[in-house]
C-alpha cells in the first residue's frame, strides 16, 4: 500500500471476496471502503440554540489522526466529547469547519464512505431478542449488496465471530450476555463491513477492571487489522494502549492532542486522573486552549495539518472504481424487505408473553360482547314484524291493544339499539386492536433504526416489513373478532365484515405506527393511545348521530375520525341495521348508500402511511448531514 499522502490503495482485505462458483467477482464496498484513512478535523465548532442564545459545544478543534491510530478522546462530564465524536463520524455534523478522511469532505461525500464508517453508541443497538450469530447475520444481509452468495455472508460472521471473541456464544440470545459480551456485540456488528473507521461511544462504560482491559486489548487488535479507532471514555486505566489522547476544556475547546507519554509531560502529572482534576480546577478553559496553541506539541502535530492540506487523489482506474460504486449498491428493495421481514417475524415468534397477549386480547374481547349481548341473540335476526305491525292506529285503540304495540315498538327499538351498539364497539375494538399491536413496533428499536439507516437501510422496506407481519396479525384477530360474533349472535355477511374489519383494524395499526414514529419511548408512545382512540369512540356518530350535531361547521371533525366511516359501512351497508328493524324511523346515521367508504378506509390507511413515512424520513434527517437528507 502506498504512503497515505499519495495514492489511496484499496487494502486487500476491505473488500470481502464475493466470486461464487458460477459468477464473476461482485465487490461490496465503495472504492474509499480502505484501512488507510487519514481523518483531519479543521477548524471543528458546533453551535446549538438555547433559550438563552447560542452556545458552543465545540470550538476550532484542530488536529491529524493517522491511519491505524487509536485515539480516545477524554474530558470532564459536558466537555463535548460525544459532540466531537459525532462531528467526526458525520452523525451530527459540526456547524463550521469540516472533516475530511483521504483529502476529501466526509459531510459532502458521505455517501462514498458509508460503508467504511462503523458506529457503536453508547446504548445496545442490538435486538436482545435475537442470537449473536443472527444478529451479525442479519447486519450483513442488510449492509451487502443483493446477490451476495450465503456462503460468503456466512463466512464473513465467522471471522467477526472470531474477531470479537464470541465464537461459543454464538448460538446465545443478546439477552442471555454480560454486559462485556453485549459491547463486543455492537462492535461486532459494525466489523461486518470491515470498516476503516470505527468511531466507539462509551465503549467501556459499565465494565469492571478486567472486562475494561479485555475491551481495550481486542480494540488494540482491531487496530493492528487495519482500522482507525477513535472512542470517547471516561475509563483511564489502560490509555497507555491508545497511540493518541484528545482532551478538551469544560466549555469545548481543545485543550491537548497527543500521545499518552506526551499528556503526562505536557500536564507535569504522573497519572492521567490527575489530567482531569487540572483541567476543572486549575485556569479558565479558554485559557488551556491558548497555552496548548503556544506549545511544543501543538507545533508538532500542526505541521502534520499542514501536510495533508493537499487532496489526495483516487486510486488510478476510473472504470473499476465505477464499477465497485455501482457493485456496491445497497442490497434491492426487495432484498431488504425480506431480510427485515424475516428478521421481525423470528423476535415477534420469540417473545411468547406477548404473542400470548396477543391472542389473548382478540378472544376475550368478543366474548364479553357475547356476554353483554347474549340476552337478545340471536341479535342481527330480521325483526319478526311488519312496519304496519308498529303503529298505532284507530283499529290498534279500538282493540286496545295499544300498550301491547308500544310495548313491541320499544322491544324493537332495543334491538335495534343492540345491533348498533355491539357493531360500534367491534369497530372500536378493530381500531383498538390494530393501534395497539403497532403502537410500540417502532420506538422501542428507534436507536437501531437510526443506525441502520447511516448503513443504508430504506425507509420502504422497513416499513412494509411491519406492515406485513402486523397485517397478518390483525387478520387473525379478526377473524376471530368476527366468527366469535357470528356464530352466537348471528352477525351476517361473514367475508364482508371480515374485510371491513380487517381495514379498519389496518387503518388502526397505521395510526399506531405514526404514533411510534413521533413518540420519544414507548411509554410515552402508550400514553398517547387514549389520546387517539376516545375521539374515535366519541366522533363515530354511533353516540350522537352527525345529523343531530350542531352548528354545522363541526360536523367536519367527524369525517377525520375512521370509526364513523368503519361504523356507517357495517352498519348501514353490510350488516344493513335499518333493514332488519321493522321501525319507520331509521337511524340516521346508518341511512344511505355506503358504498363509497370502501374506498375511503382504503384511502385512510394510504395516509397514515405517507405520514409514517414523513415522520420516519423527518427523523432520518435530524441525524445526518445536511448533504444526505
Amino acid at each position: 500500500m502506498e504512503n497515505v499522502t499519495g495514492t489511496s490503495l484499496v487494502h486487500p482485505r476491505s473488500v470481502p471476496d464475493l466470486r461464487d462458483s458460477a459468477g464473476p467477482v461482485v465487490l461490496t464496498n465503495p472504492p474509499y471502503t480502505t484501512n488507510s484513512l487519514l481523518v483531519e478535523a479543521n477548524c471543528l465548532t458546533r453551535t446549538i440554540k438555547t433559550r438563552r442564545g447560542e452556545k458552543k459545544l465545540l470550538e476550532d478543534i484542530n488536529f491529524v489522526i493517522e491511519p491505524h491510530e487509536f485515539v480516545a478522546i477524554l474530558g470532564g462530564s459536558g466537555a463535548g466529547k460525544s459532540t466531537l465524536l459525532h462531528a467526526l463520524s458525520g452523525i451530527h455534523p459540526a456547524t463550521e469547519g469540516e472533516v475530511r478522511v483521504n483529502g476529501r469532505n466526509l459531510y459532502e461525500d458521505y455517501d462514498d464512505f458509508r460503508s467504511c464508517i462503523g458506529y457503536v453508541p453508547q446504548d445496545d443497538i442490538v435486538h436482545s431478542g435475537l442470537t449473536v450469530e443472527e444478529i451479525f447475520t442479519y447486519s450483513s444481509r442488510l449492509r451487502f449488496p443483493a446477490g451476495t452468495p450465503e456462503n460468503t455472508i456466512t463466512g464473513r460472521v465467522n471471522e467477526v465471530l472470531e474477531e470479537v471473541r464470541l465464537t461459543a456464544q454464538r448460538s446465545l440470545p443478546v439477552k442471555d450476555l454480560s454486559g462485556g459480551q453485549r459491547k463486543r456485540v455492537n462492535i461486532g456488528v459494525e466489523l461486518v463491513t470491515r470498516p476503516g473507521l470505527l468511531f466507539l461511544d462509551e465503549a467501556t462504560s459499565g465494565l469492571d477492571p478486567d472486562l475494561e482491559k479485555t475491551m481495550m486489548e481486542l480494540l488494540g487488535e482491531l487496530k493492528q487489522k487495519g482500522s482507525t479507532i477513535i472512542m470517547v471514555t471516561h475509563t483511564t486505566a489502560n490509555l497507555w494502549m491508545c497511540d493518541k489522547l484528545v482532551f478538551l476544556t469544560r466549555e469545548g475547546q481543545l485543550a491537548f492532542f497527543g500521545s499518552p507519554s506526551e499528556a503526562l509531560n505536557y500536564f507535569g502529572v504522573e497519572d492521567v486522573v490527575e489530567i482531569y482534576r487540572k483541567l476543572d480546577t486549575e485556569e479558565n478553559p479558554k485559557s488551556w486552549a491558548e497555552k496548548y496553541k503556544q506549545s511544543a506539541v501543538y507545533q508538532k502535530y500542526q505541521n502534520r495539518v499542514k501536510d495533508r492540506q493537499r487532496p489526495i487523489e483516487r486510486a488510478d482506474g476510473n472504470k473499476e472504481q465505477d464499477m465497485v460504486k455501482k457493485s456496491a449498491a445497497c442490497s434491492s428493495f426487495f432484498e431488504q424487505w425480506k431480510m427485515l421481514t424475516g428478521r421481525y417475524i423470528r423476535l415477534l415468534s420469540r417473545d411468547r408473553k406477548n404473542l400470548v397477549i396477543l391472542c389473548l386480547q382478540a378472544f376475550i374481547i368478543p366474548c364479553l360482547l357475547v356476554l353483554a349481548f347474549y340476552h337478545s341473540a340471536p341479535t342481527f335476526r330480521y325483526s319478526e314484524y311488519r312496519p304496519q305491525d308498529l303503529e298505532v292506529t284507530r283499529q290498534i285503540v279500538a282493540a286496545g291493544k295499544v300498550e301491547e304495540v308500544q310495548q313491541n315498538i320499544q322491544e324493537e327499538k332495543n334491538r335495534r339499539s343492540f345491533m348498533s351498539n355491539c357493531i360500534a364497539l367491534m369497530v372500536f375494538t378493530s381500531i383498538w386492536l390494530g393501534t395497539s399491536n403497532a403502537a410500540r413496533e417502532i420506538v422501542k428499536e428507534k436507536a437501531i433504526y437510526r443506525r441502520e439507516r447511516l448503513a443504508g437501510m430504506r425507509v420502504g422496506p422497513y416499513l412494509f416489513s411491519k406492515i406485513g407481519v402486523l397485517s397478518v396479525i390483525s387478520l387473525i384477530q379478526t377473524l376471530l373478532l368476527v366468527s366469535i360474533v357470528a356464530c352466537t349472535l348471528d352477525l351476517p355477511e361473514f367475508w364482508p365484515n371480515v374485510l371491513a374489519f380487517f381495514l379498519l383494524s389496518l387503518a388502526g395499526g397505521m395510526m399506531g405506527l405514526v404514533i411510534s414514529a413521533i413518540a420519544s419511548n414507548s411509554d410515552k408512545a402508550l400514553s398517547t393511545i387514549p389520546i387517539v382512540l376516545v375521539p374515535q369512540i366519541i366522533l363515530s356518530g354511533a353516540l350522537v348521530p352527525i345529523a343531530y350535531v350542531k352548528p354545522a361547521c363541526i360536523k367536519a371533525v367527524f369525517y377525520l375520525a375512521v370509526s364513523k366511516w368503519g361504523y356507517e359501512l357495517i352498519g348501514g351497508d353490510i350488516v344493513n341495521i335499518n333493514g332488519r328493524s321493522a321501525l319507520q324511523q331509521p337511524l340516521p346515521a346508518l341511512n344511505g348508500n355506503f358504498s363509497a367508504h370502501w374506498g375511503i378506509l382504503v384511502l385512510f390507511i394510504f395516509l397514515l402511511y405517507g405520514m409514517a413515512i414523513v415522520l420516519l424520513h423527518r427523523d432520518r434527517a435530524v441525524s445526518m448531514p445536511e448533504g444526505r437528507k
